[in-house]
């Protein structure tokens, strides 16, 4: 199933949108310092990157009729979905992969720098891959799928900021840790981007969350985020291979 995926999601010229994405946010940071510019390009990401995954993994995943066709091959069908996905992720991660290393280039990012926007990247793909999956096996219709995977990145991406915002000036008067924290859990792409930016001392606003992060985890919070991120991304995923495989077909 993994190839027959990949070249599914490979062949589609909008697949080429994980080079551009990258490499367009990196001019939009020229030049504001190696800081500034990974965390930029990661935040960017994280607002244009999801729709294109969502947009071109769910009419394949959540398609019940070729499914219906697909699962007359000898496999179980938790694995057989599993697989699927993961041929998806496989096809977006080369042009997303390429395009954050000519990212890196313009940014004039080494070392370390290089490594965190490819982890970063690659990591929110895998998220959004994990979300992907669970929200197609719960629907198995394209339609469905489509509207209940947008808007739960309007949730996580247009809204979160301004809902957590509301409710700390709405709760002013009371400790606030124990919602942010929940605030933080509840968003891996938004835990990461905020460790990235205490970790590397960017001179960017982070706000609440920002300060809980640098308070609680210290150095650790990137790679405690990326792990984290990525950690979510895979039980989605692998919760959506049980569901998928528990369906009435």
């Amino acid at each position: 199933m993994t190839p027959l995926f990949l070249k599914a999601t490979a062949r589609n010229p909008w697949s080429l949108g994980g080079v551009f994405l990258p490499l367009l946010l990196a001019w939009a940071f020229l030049g504001r310092g190696e800081g500034v510019g990974l965390v930029g390009v990661y935040a960017g990401l994280a607002l244009l990157l999801p729709p294109l995954v969502l947009a071109l993994a769910l009419p394949l995943l959540a398609s019940r009729g070729e499914w219906g066709l697909l699962l007359g091959l000898p496999f179980p069908p938790g694995q057989a979905f599993l697989q699927g996905a993961l041929g998806v992720f496989l096809g977006l991660l080369g042009p997303v992969v390429l395009g954050l290393l000519l990212a890196s280039g313009v940014l004039g990012l080494r070392g370390a720098g290089v490594f965190w926007l490819l982890a970063s990247g690659v990591g929110l793909l895998g998220f959004w891959m994990g979300v992907a999956a669970l929200v197609a096996a719960l629907t198995l219709e394209e339609r469905r799928a489509l509207g209940l995977g947008f808007g739960l990145y309007g949730l996580l991406t247009v809204l979160y900021g301004p809902l957590v915002v509301a409710l700390a000036l709405r709760l002013k008067d009371y400790p606030l840790e124990g919602l942010l924290t929940l605030a933080l859990l509840s968003n891996p792409v938004e835990l990461h981007r905020v460790g990235l930016l205490a970790s590397l001392e960017a001179p960017v606003l982070t706000g609440p969350l920002g300060y809980l992060v640098a308070e609680r985890l210290g150095p650790w919070g990137p790679w405690l985020g990326l792990g984290y991120l990525l950690g979510v991304g895979v039980g989605l995923g692998l919760l959506g291979g049980l569901l998928f495989a528990r369906r009435d077909r």
